[in-house]
């Protein structure tokens, strides 16, 4: 029966997916139509009765004004609640009421916990919303499965809030992160969107896990979420970002942190939202967001679209040392077709529904890692629809339900995960020739590209993930003493990845024969099984927070994995600071792209050595963390010292990849924010130190591109009622970086293999009794200069390169008059040129200035 609903379900997805995004629009339409209009009557009624009483208010009529707004307070909107509340607190303090005021405050800040006063306030009201938001704490679900303060959290955590997005003026969730998370650094890989934590990374974001609302993101194939414009920021609440291993509550992905999406509710929205943006390099944006509240029902949609042409910039050969050709490349594109993101999430009591679909498509600037050089996108055919692109088109659903059984609260919860993937790549633009030895193709078709340019390799597989998981909380024990919390659960997923296709071009148009048997051996499932178990225990001022999950994997090929992931930590609070002190565990399960591409090799290519199958990567965590609230009023700030040993990394050399690096870093992070009336600032700066390790095998050096020093600084300043100015900063020290020239190496493997016939052609010259010694001595020299050649060449392979120390700066303003809001953003406001490294891959130039600009109204 499951697996009779499984197929039934995968085949209806594959239907509707290529018209998701149109139909999607057109449902959205028709349903918002009716509510819109009842929410319309609804808020002109209530709008109605609140400017009456704000009219009783400016005129002296206070009683009038509270009474009135008590009367209504329960049946307002969300929005005219927040202002009731306001006004309520108004007319307490005009009343002499001021302990009544001050409970109208909290409930107020109790919807809106960053609710921020304007200057046109009475100071008596902005004194008391800045007391009461000082002795706050704000809370989060991510890192208990509960919520929780942040002073209680088990591990270092990061929250950034709508706010906080607004005033750093990031375009993505990967600028985001960059900016406000110690330990988060920006890498290029070339074919992707990518960022490191504390020195960590791969070809694509495959060790961090990225969820929406608790649903993971990442793909089951590749175990990436790419953090770009496919996960739109106009929808998101908060971020909550739990900072090093988290393998205990979240498995196999959670390797060195967990990035969790938290969006708005329908009642903080209150009506709808549009937004629409214009920038520089062919920037397009639109964003819709609709949000309501109905009784116990709430609702969210919305809608986003983004496009960019890039930035075009000219590389000769020389810049780098490893193009094959000078030419224009493209910076920062996304298309021909956009990346968006829509979704619809619907809560009713203990049932909530979410469905989200996106799309991300990313241009490569260069060629793949092999060959690293220009080339001209419009010469290529689209394969599919897709010009040369890394595309992924996901939908994700998600359906639970809670509610409470006895002393346990208990949460049931179904999952289907379906993404159409593609790597359509360019290997070569001119014709190949000492190179076709080192490129990833099968014999049979390396023969067809033989004497030809315009070489791509287009790969496309569709991946369905179904799964269940049903978890618990139970209290324990909750008295003057102790009080302790019991979390429990099992969950299970089914992966498949089918429609597998693989094929190579040439001549930019023309497709070579492809290989029956790649695709069938691309294919596959795989099942995981998990149990998990925490405990937090609070006695008097100590907290003690444990779990353990175990995880049990069937791969396609019947191996099994299993890994047991544990957490500790010890925690003392005090009302105006906290000591924590951890240790965890984590694990990551080799990508499946990672392990078929092994197979790959070994059954098409010859190369036998790497049919066996790679073993999970791990990280072995310790942590200390001192945390102070409020020492100086708006002052809160955090640092953290932390040790990570990893082991078994995946490490890819040219093609192939292997369990080849281990990596230990040390290092300190702060945090600290300042919020006091118009002026918010955050500072983040971390310092660490790498070391590596890599097994026999490799040269690869893994911890590169890592700064040792950064730091990032965002100020806002409300500078009248209606204008926000905003500024961010950041720093990076001198990273070193190396790579493979695969010219080099091409010609090195050309030149070992004439060697080596060579030595073959003198061992049989020998043999002969009748040889020439002096056409003995002729061959000896051609040998001697081969290997000197050889030797030579094999120096070269690795280029080390050292970048220098940067410092960018973007600015932003916002102006705000009623229902309409005007934006704009400046990143790297001086233009600065640079270059950042990534993971087998060479130098990789960055944006130079990027403006946004965009207008947003609310109905």
């Amino acid at each position: 029966m499951f697996t009779h609903i499984y197929y039934k379900m995968k085949v209806w997805v594959k239907r509707i997916s290529p018209l998701y995004p149109y139909t999607f629009l057109l449902f959205s339409l028709f349903a918002l139509l009716p509510l819109t209009s009842l929410a319309q009557s609804e808020t002109e009624r209530y709008r109605g009765i609140y400017d009456r009483a704000e009219q009783d208010y400016n005129i002296g009529r206070l009683e009038e004004a509270q009474q009135s707004l008590k009367d209504n307070l329960s049946d307002f909107p969300l929005g005219l609640r927040m202002s009731a509340y306001r006004m309520l607190s108004l007319c307490c303090l005009g009343l002499d009421q001021d302990d009544a005021a001050e409970e109208y405050v909290r409930m107020m800040l109790d919807e809106n916990p960053y609710y921020s006063t304007t200057a046109s306030d009475p100071q008596r009201f902005i004194d008391m919303v800045e007391n009461i938001k000082v002795g706050r704490t704000a809370t989060i679900t991510t890192a208990s499965s509960q919520a929780e303060q942040l002073n209680e959290v088990p591990v270092p955590t990061t929250l950034i809030t709508q706010e906080m997005i607004q005033d750093c003026g990031a375009r993505n969730l990967q600028e985001v992160l960059a900016t406000y998370v110690p330990g988060m650094n920006i890498v290029d890989c070339n074919d992707d969107i990518n960022i490191a934590m504390r020195g960590i990374y791969s070809n694509g974001q495959e060790k961090i896990l990225i969820m929406l609302n608790g649903h993971r993101l990442n793909s089951f194939a590749t175990n990436i979420a790419s953090p770009d414009f496919s996960i739109s920021l106009e929808k998101v609440k908060q971020i909550e970002v739990l900072r090093g291993p988290a393998s205990s509550l979240y498995g196999g992905v959670s390797l060195t942190a967990v990035v969790n999406v938290i969006t708005q509710q329908g009642a903080d929205v209150d009506g709808v939202e549009a937004k629409a943006g214009i920038g520089s390099y062919g920037q397009i944006k639109g964003n819709l967001l609709f949000g309501k509240r109905y009784f116990d029902l709430d609702l969210l949609v919305w809608g986003s679209l983004y496009r960019a042409k890039g930035e075009s910039v000219y590389i000769p050969r020389e810049e780098t040392g490893m193009q094959m050709i000078d030419g224009d490349v493209t910076i920062g594109g996304i298309g021909p077709e956009p990346s968006y993101d829509f979704g619809v999430q619907m809560k009713y009591r203990g049932l909530q529904f979410l469905y989200n679909s996106t799309s991300s498509q990313v241009i490569s600037p260069f060629t793949m890692s092999y060959t690293f050089s220009p080339y001209t996108l419009n010469k290529y055919r689209t394969q599919n629809g897709l010009a040369p692109s890394f595309a992924n088109i996901s939908h994700h659903a998600n359906l639970s339900y809670s509610g409470k059984v006895g002393n346990v609260w208990l949460k049931g919860t179904a999952t289907y995960d379906n993404s159409d993937l593609t790597h359509y790549q360019i290997i070569s633009e001119p014709e190949v020739s000492a190179m076709a030895k080192v490129l990833p193709v099968p014999d049979g078709i390396q023969q067809q590209l033989s004497g030809h340019g315009g070489i791509s390799r287009y790969l496309n597989g569709q991946e369905h993930t179904i799964g269940g998981k049903l978890q618990g909380d139970w209290s324990y024990a909750d008295n003057d003493t102790h009080r302790g919390l019991l979390t429990f659960g099992v969950e299970y997923s089914y992966f498949e990845l089918d429609d597998v296709r693989y094929n190579f071009g040439y001549d930019f148009t023309k497709q070579a024969v492809e290989n029956d048997s790649i695709p069938i051996l691309g294919k596959g499932h795989e099942s995981n099984m998990n149990g998990f178990v925490q405990m937090k225990h609070h006695w008097r001022s100590f907290i003690l927070n444990a779990g353990l999950r175990f995880d049990y994997k069937n791969r396609y090929n019947d191996t099994k994995i299993r890994e047991t992931s544990p957490r500790l930590a010890l925690i003392y609070v005090q009302p105006k600071w906290n000591l924590k002190l951890s240790y965890s565990k984590a694990f990551i399960d080799a990508p499946y792209l990672y392990r078929k591409t092994n197979l790959f090799l070994a059954n098409f290519m010859g190369f036998t050595q790497y049919a066996e199958d790679l073993d999970p990567e791990s990280l072995y965590s310790w942590q200390f963390t001192f945390g102070a609230t409020q020492w100086v009023p708006g002052l809160n700030f955090e640092l953290n010292a932390f040790y990570n040993h990893a082991r078994d990394l995946i490490v890819p050399y040219l093609i192939e990849h292997s369990n080849s690096g281990n990596i230990n870093t040390y290092g300190l992070e702060l945090s600290a924010s300042y919020q006091r009336r118009r002026l918010s600032a955050h500072l983040n700066a971390t310092w660490q130190d790498i070391s590596h390790n890599q097994q026999a095998g490799t040269d690869y050096n893994h911890a590169l591109n890592i700064p040792q020093l950064t730091a990032n600084g965002v100020v806002a300043w409300q500078a009248t009622r209606n204008l926000r100015l905003h500024t961010h900063i950041g720093f990076e020290g001198r990273q070193h970086t190396n790579y493979i020239d695969i010219i080099t190496y091409a010609y090195y493997q050309a030149t070992l293999s004439i060697w080596m016939d060579k030595v073959d052609e003198l061992d049989e010259y020998l043999s002969d009794p009748d040889c020439d010694l002096e056409v003995l001595q002729k061959m000896q020299d051609e040998i001697a200069l081969l290997r000197t050649t050889a030797q030579e060449l094999q120096d070269k392979i690795q280029v080390n390169k050292t970048l220098p120390a940067r410092v960018l700066f973007d600015i932003g303003a916002s102006y705000r008059w009623r229902n309409l809001t005007l934006t704009a953003n400046i990143k790297n406001l001086f233009n600065h040129h640079y270059s950042q490294g990534g993971m087998s891959t060479c130098l990789v130039p960055q944006r130079g200035r990027w403006m946004m600009f965009e207008i947003a109204y609310k109905f």
